[in-house]
């Protein structure tokens, strides 16, 4: 009975890729998608925060300064200024002026210059803002204690003042930074955190549905299904092998654009791969059970086309593929859920976008999993082997 309907589900997956413009739905145009609407909403929204620091000083203190940044976990790029103007465009920078290490020897104040580009991340910038005042501070305290009260400040030249220095900053901080959102709120996913699990979930929808719905529609229109019907094979088989074979297809497509966005786009996957792979999974479950209905109660492949893509944008849109539920009033919010895009996408942002593990995805995948259960039932129940 499995090797059956492993073979069906093959069968389906062969002539997915035969088709020509396979290419382009499944690889292409997603890509673009992410990239283009990850840009849009402020760049990759990795796990650490970017943070270009800019050292017009070139010093011993200067880059003590650097390497505090870097203890505060940013993606530290360290340039000097004659690198500034090929950098190109700079969400976020620091620039130690010139002449900082001489104003800290001598007591004097300096400022560092923190620059955010307007459509960067709004809370990674805070966060970011936080951490560089901590290092600051975490700077001159070491520099404090490397020079005892009572005695000559040493020079920062000097290997035993940099040896010590040294020591201090290594030291466990004290004080901890943390960020979160006040109140019931929680932040907006932007940039690839929204972008890649949109697209994801939407493409996924279409092209499951599409190509599996029409496949099981030709197949009824042109006998095909029958002559399958009529081999020594169970329904449960034949039904199997046409879910297997839509599922094939919607894990295929969120495999390429899942290393398409990580290793082409730095794309950030959260700290639970089993946790976002479980929520892949339970929702082509989801999208190859419709593409079953759909393949049951609709004659024509044309027919097929039509429906199932109006169906799968509108379910994508108000499921929160187009722009996040966060940004709109509760009551839509409510009635998006009625999209198993609006679960999937639940199930995703709480692993890349809010970092937790993969008991967040427990009911998301529960109620994905009743969906499939329900269409499944209905497909299995309406499908005619012959037209």
């Amino acid at each position: 009975m499995l090797r059956g309907a492993l073979l069906l589900a093959l069968n389906d997956l062969r002539q997915t890729i035969k088709d020509r413009p396979t290419l382009f739905w499944m690889i292409i145009m997603p890509v673009g998608f992410i990239f283009l609407f990850g840009q849009m909403g402020g760049g990759s929204g990795g796990g650490k925060v970017s943070l270009t620091v800019i050292d017009e000083d070139q010093t011993y203190l200067s880059e003590a300064f650097a390497e505090a940044l870097g203890h505060e976990g940013f993606s530290i790029q360290r340039v000097g200024p004659a690198e500034r103007d090929s950098l190109g465009r700079i969400r976020r920078s620091v620039t130690v002026p010139p002449g900082f290490q001489d104003s800290l020897m001598h007591a004097q104040s300096t400022p560092v210059f923190f620059y955010v580009d307007p459509d960067a991340s709004s809370e990674a910038s805070v966060t970011a803002e936080m951490h560089i005042q901590r290092a600051s501070f975490s700077t001159l305290f070491s520099l404090t204690e490397a020079n005892p009260a009572g005695k000559t400040w040493a020079s920062p030249t000097d290997p035993g003042f940099q040896q010590r220095f040294a020591e201090i900053a290594a030291r466990p901080r004290l004080i901890q930074v943390a960020s979160e959102t006040a109140g019931r709120g929680r932040p907006v996913p932007s940039g690839m955190r929204q972008s890649l699990p949109a697209t994801i979930a939407l493409f996924m929808l279409i092209n499951t549905t599409i190509y599996g719905a029409v496949f099981l529609a030709t197949e009824k229109q042109e006998g095909i299904l029958a002559r399958i019907a009529s081999q020594p094979l169970h329904r449960v088989t034949i039904l199997g092998g046409k879910i297997l074979g839509a599922l094939a297809i919607g894990l295929a497509q969120a495999g390429i654009l899942l290393l398409a966005g990580r290793f082409l786009l730095g794309a950030y996957l959260g700290n639970s791969l089993p946790g976002l792979l479980l929520v892949i999974v339970c929702f082509g479950l989801a999208a190859s059970s419709m593409a079953l209905f759909w393949g049951a109660i609709l004659r024509r492949p044309e027919q097929v086309t039509a429906t199932t893509l109006v169906v799968a944008l509108f379910l994508g849109a108000i499921g929160g593929c187009w722009w996040p539920l966060e940004v709109v009033p509760q009551w839509m919010r409510t009635m998006g859920h009625i999209s198993p895009a609006a679960w999937a996408m639940d199930g995703f942002h709480a692993i890349i976008s809010f970092g937790a593990g993969i008991g967040a995805v427990v009911v998301p995948c529960l109620i994905l999993l009743g969906y499939a259960a329900v269409f499944f039932g209905i497909g299995a129940r309406l499908l005619r082997f012959s037209d």
